[in-house]
């Protein structure tokens, strides 16, 4: 109980501490568009658009990794159109070489983070007479595809729902369904892109500068939005899919190791795990004794961030960038011998 009630509080000290930047978000949109074209740099590339659109933002510190190239060049194997839009300046060589495989290079102040960029790629084409019938949106923090022969476009494709991704999460609060799709990839259907309610999205949002609001009312708040307004949401992996998978594992060395890497990973995890390893339980027994817990998602939350043994294993296409712990267990457990040569030796540095 008392645990529960520290939690609601701090969820409520996050909503306060978020509040001016939920009122300052249209000041600042207002503001930046009133001073938007001078601010904002465009480089044509040599790729000839598409009527399918990839916009990338990108946060590049020290130059253009070749996984990035990799990514943009898997893009165009796929029929997509890229364009580049740059969070930061981009030094001449860096620009030059993003012209030779896109569409557009856009450079722009790092205001409202990811979605800032996702909104400039899409209001730059949108104001350039271009209505793709197909749009993907992504950040930088992924590695993208993890295998030269990644068919997950394909399956983003053949998807029926308006908003697609790699991952629905979410959990249901009160018998109302709380899903959305996770925003580092996002596919946008052609019935969607159509809507006059897409465009006015992206016009009208607020241009926020704290995390964990834009966590709330973009990321989630985006697929709630088109939700409310009749679209449909969607993603190669649920987070319904995880738990079940989990659930049905016999394999104890298997979850040995899955626990054994959440300990690290999550103090909070650890904090309900240790005490029953401590005790000598089986990892069957302890998973069960945990059931749920974890059908309630207050343990492994974040599937993105568990055991790369196991998030691949569901087919989840990427992997963050920033995770040094999966992917040196990945190098460890030899998981990457037919990724990409870019990943696996960024992976390897």
């Amino acid at each position: 109980m008392v645990s529960k009630v520290r939690k609601e509080l701090g969820r409520w000290r996050a909503k306060l501490r978020s509040t001016p930047y939920l009122f300052l978000g249209a000041v600042r949109r207002r503001e930046y568009d009133a001073s938007r074209h001078e601010r904002v740099r465009v480089t044509q590339g040599r790729q000839p658009i598409a009527d399918e659109v990839a916009i990338l933002v990108i946060f590049p510190r020290d130059g253009i990794p070749a996984s990035t190239l990799a990514t943009l060049a898997h893009f165009a194997r796929n029929g997509l159109a890229c364009v580049v839009v740059s969070n930061a300046p981009l030094r001449d060589e860096d620009r030059a070489r993003l012209a030779l495989d896109t569409h557009l290079v856009i450079e722009r102040p790092n205001i409202g983070y990811d979605f800032g960029g996702f909104r400039e790629g899409i209001l730059t084409l949108f104001e350039r007479g271009v209505r793709p019938r197909l749009l993907v949106v992504m950040n930088d923090s992924l590695w993208f595809p993890l295998r030269t022969d990644c068919d997950a476009l394909a399956r983003c494709r053949q998807a029926p729902e308006d908003v697609f991704g790699f991952l629905l999460n979410g959990v249901p609060r009160f018998g109302v369904s709380r899903d959305y799709v996770q925003s580092y990839f996002l596919r946008f259907s052609p019935r969607l892109l159509a809507s006059a309610e897409f465009l006015a999205f992206w016009r009208d949002m607020p241009l926020i500068d704290n995390k964990h609001l834009v966590v709330r009312r973009l990321e989630r708040g985006l697929s709630r939005h088109f939700a409310r307004r009749g679209y449909t949401l969607g993603a190669l992996v649920h987070w319904r899919t995880v738990i079940d998978r989990l659930m049905a594992l016999d394999d104890p060395d298997k979850l040995a190791r899955i626990f054994a890497y959440q300990c690290q990973l999550n103090p909070k995890d650890a904090a309900q795990l240790k005490p029953l390893i401590a005790k000598g339980w089986s990892p069957l027994r302890i998973r069960d004794a945990l059931a749920r817990s974890i059908r309630r998602k207050r343990l492994f939350a974040s599937f993105p961030m568990m055991h790369p043994e196991f998030v691949l294993e569901l087919g989840f296409p990427v992997l963050k960038r920033k995770l040094t712990m999966q992917y040196r267990e990945i190098v460890r457990l030899g998981l990457d011998k037919d990724f990409d040569p870019a990943v696996r030796a960024e992976m390897r540095r």
